[in-house]
Order: C-alpha cells, then sequence, then structure tokens
C-alpha cells in the first residue's frame, strides 16, 4: 500500500496548551522558517511508490539525488497559505489535485491539533491515537511523574520556583524542544530575571505557572531510545542512538559505542525505556517514540529526560543504520541544494545507489543567508570510520 507521509516538525508549539506561561526566549523567524523545511527530511523513509508532501515547493535537484540514492518516491507541495501549517492546509484543501492517493496509508511526522482533520479530508487510511494522548506524553511534566533518577520537580508557582532553584539547576518548559525553553538557573539574578518574566505573564495574562525543575548535570554521554508503540500496547524495540549536543542543540546521531551498550545493558536501560513506552500506551499513546537519557561524569544513569512521541531525525537515522550530522552553513542564494549536490558529486563523495558517502537529507533547510545541512553519511559500518571532510565542498559555495 501506497504510504503518505507529512507533518509539521514543530510539533512541541503546537501541542502546547493557551493560557501556560512561557519562559525567556528570542524569537528566531529564520529558524522557524528552516524548521518548516525539516518535513523533507521524511523522504528517506518513502519507497518509489510513497509520497512525501511538504511545506515548501520541492526542489527538482533534491528528488533526483534521493532517488539516485535509492530512497524516496515523490515530493509534492501541499496547497494553501504558507503561513498555515501542512497539516492545516490539509484540513482546509485536501491532496494536490495530481496526487491522487485516496485510500493511500498516512504516516504523520506527529499527530498535532489538525492532524485527524487532514487525513479525513484528504482521504487517507490512518489509526491515529488521540491529541489528548499525545500532548499529555510529550509533556515533560508527565515524564517527571514517571518518578526515575535523576527526575525533576514539578513547580506551578513562584514561591515553588524559589524553592526548587536553590542551586544550580535547569528550568524547563514542558513543550521546550532541543534546548528551546531550557534555562540554566546558576545565579540569584538570572532566578530574579526568571521570575521578573513570568509574574509580568500572570499579572497581564493571568497565565499559569507549569514547569520542570531539574538538576543541573555535568553531561558525559546524550542518547535516546527509540521504540514504537503498537495497538493494544504493543511495544517494538529499534535500538539506541547516541546524541550528539551542542550544549542543548542537537547536532547529530551515530551508533553509540560498545562501552556505553555494555553500561546500559548492565543498568537495565532498555527494561526501563520499555517502561515508559508501555506507560504511554497505557495513556493511549501509539506510534513512534523516543526517550532521551544522558550519563553523566559523576557515574550516574539519568533514564528520562524527556520523552518525544513523535517522529524524530535520530529515529530516521536509526531506521536508516546511517550516521546523521547538522552543521550551520551559509548559503547566498536560492538553489543551494543543486550547487552542494553538484559539488559533492565532483569530489566523489555524494552517496547513490552504488556508492556509499554523503547525502544531503533536506533542500528547504538551506534558505539564505544561513541554513541547517542535514546529512547522512552512509555505508560507514560503525563509528571508527573517518567522517568526510565536507570543508573544501562547502568554500566552494560561498
Amino acid at each position: 500500500m501506497t504510504t503518505v507521509r507529512f507533518g509539521s516538525c514543530d510539533a512541541e508549539r503546537q501541542w502546547r496548551p493557551e493560557g501556560l506561561a512561557q519562559l525567556p526566549a528570542v524569537r528566531d523567524r529564520h529558524a522557524e522558517r528552516l524548521i518548516q523545511g525539516m518535513d523533507e527530511l521524511q523522504a528517506v523513509l518513502c519507497g518509489p511508490e510513497d509520497v512525501l508532501l511538504t511545506h515548501h515547493r520541492p526542489d527538482p535537484a533534491f528528488g533526483e539525488v534521493l532517488r539516485a540514492a535509492g530512497f524516496g518516491g515523490r515530493q509534492l507541495q501541499v496547497p494553501g497559505d504558507l503561513a498555515e501549517t501542512v497539516e492545516q492546509r490539509l484540513a482546509a484543501h485536501g491532496l494536490p489535485p495530481e496526487a491522487q492517493l485516496t485510500g493511500a496509508r498516512a504516516e504523520p511526522y506527529a499527530v498535532v491539533p489538525d492532524t485527524h482533520a487532514a487525513v479525513k479530508q484528504a482521504g487517507l487510511e490512518a489509526e491515529l491515537p488521540a491529541l489528548d494522548a499525545v500532548r499529555l506524553v510529550n509533556s515533560k511534566t508527565w515524564s517527571t511523574r514517571l518518578d526515575l533518577p535523576g527526575a525533576g520537580r514539578i513547580v506551578t508557582s513562584l514561591d515553588q520556583l524559589r524553592e526548587a532553584a536553590q542551586g544550580p539547576c535547569v528550568v524547563k518548559d514542558p513543550y521546550g524542544v532541543s534546548g528551546q525553553g531550557n534555562i540554566v538557573l546558576d545565579s540569584p539574578a538570572r532566578l530574579t530575571m526568571v521570575e521578573r518574566h513570568l509574574r509580568r505573564q500572570q499579572e497581564q495574562r493571568q497565565d499559569r505557572i507549569e514547569l520542570v525543575v531539574q538538576p543541573l548535570f555535568e553531561r558525559q554521554n546524550d542518547f535516546a531510545a527509540h521504540l514504537t508503540v503498537g495497538r493494544g500496547g504493543a511495544v517494538v524495540w529499534h535500538g539506541v542512538r547516541q546524541i550528539l549536543n551542542n550544549g542543548h542543540s542537537y547536532r547529530g546521531s551515530a551508533a553509540p559505542s560498545p562501552e556505553l551498550l555494555s553500561r546500559l545493558d548492565r543498568a537495565g536501560y532498555r527494561e526501563t525505556a520499555e517502561s515508559v513506552a508501555a506507560a504511554a500506551a497505557a495513556e493511549g499513546y501509539t506510534g513512534p517514540l523516543s526517550v532521551d537519557s544522558m550519563t553523566t561524569t559523576a557515574g550516574e544513569l539519568i533514564p528520562v529526560l524527556e520523552v518525544n512521541a513523535r517522529l524524530s531525525p535520530a529515529l530516521i537515522a536509526q531506521r536508516l543504520g546511517v550516521r546523521l550530522r547538522l552543521v550551520f552553513v551559509p548559503v547566498p542564494a536560492e538553489g543551494h541544494y543543486a550547487r552542494l549536490a553538484n559539488a559533492l558529486d565532483e569530489a566523489g563523495l555524494l552517496a547513490t545507489a552504488n556508492r556509499p558517502g554523503v547525502l544531503p537529507l533536506a533542500a528547504g533547510t538551506l534558505a539564505p543567508p544561513r541554513g541547517w545541512l542535514f546529512y547522512a553519511v552512509t555505508g560507514a559500518a560503525d563509528d571508527t570510520e573517518p567522517e568526510p571532510d565536507l570543508g573544501p565542498v562547502l568554500e566552494r559555495l560561498v
């Protein structure tokens, strides 16, 4: 059966309830534009007969490169206003006229407020969990209440925040992602700044406070367990990916080291992650699920930092068995993806069906003046093999 993939990668923003106070943050509209282009990462999960519905108009070079590497079906832009999400546009307009996909199976990136309506309007088949279950399981409040080692404290008032933040700690928004919505409180001045910001929202909008305060751990390894929660609570284990972070920001993933896997086996980590998935199933959730975890330099294992009940770049890499990297690159003009693919090909680095190498995974994230380059390294059996040097290729594009 044909699979239709689609979905916004800013699901956390759409899960956020109304009237919930937010931590101080600077809005980055360019980053929001790049996140819209991240839906193209799903193309490598598509078979030849499948379709990916995207926010932006697909770059023709993107489909050509993926097909040459043995991935991807068709990529089609969803009709409607670009100011709206893919789900909103599908719910309002249905499939693009050229799609002819009625009765195909839908595989959304995440279930957000308009996903059910989008699937119905498009005439697609899907067994989706209820939105309330998805929103609940993705909240850091829910994962904190599992009360596993290293769990933080839930605070719902300024007095509780002040009491919980007696030493260096991290305060987290329940619906933050990739470091957005996390603030390190390492001084009285920073705590005062956060309090002032929250109090203003209480006074002006009567927003309620719901935050998680967690100890400030010194990280050694970041990693994630990837699972699928099926109907009837069945849990499928996909494995562990080592997560490459810069601070709290995602920079890629790779196969975990044998030493880390051995340690996790001794600690019963898989059983703990599967128990989290079972708890999510008990709430009514079904679908892809990742459990973010870490070890500390003090020798602790923190089995649950947060739960992502959605698809993710690391889960995509896990399914493909490749390394995945994210780097920031200058983008002088549109059409950068085709130039990048040509430069990689000329350098003998571009992955094809017959040649391992580097496969750029999205064109929509390469937007001027500075873009995000997601790429997979194919054909590397493990992380002892050296990374391809992209420096000379990227220098040619500036």
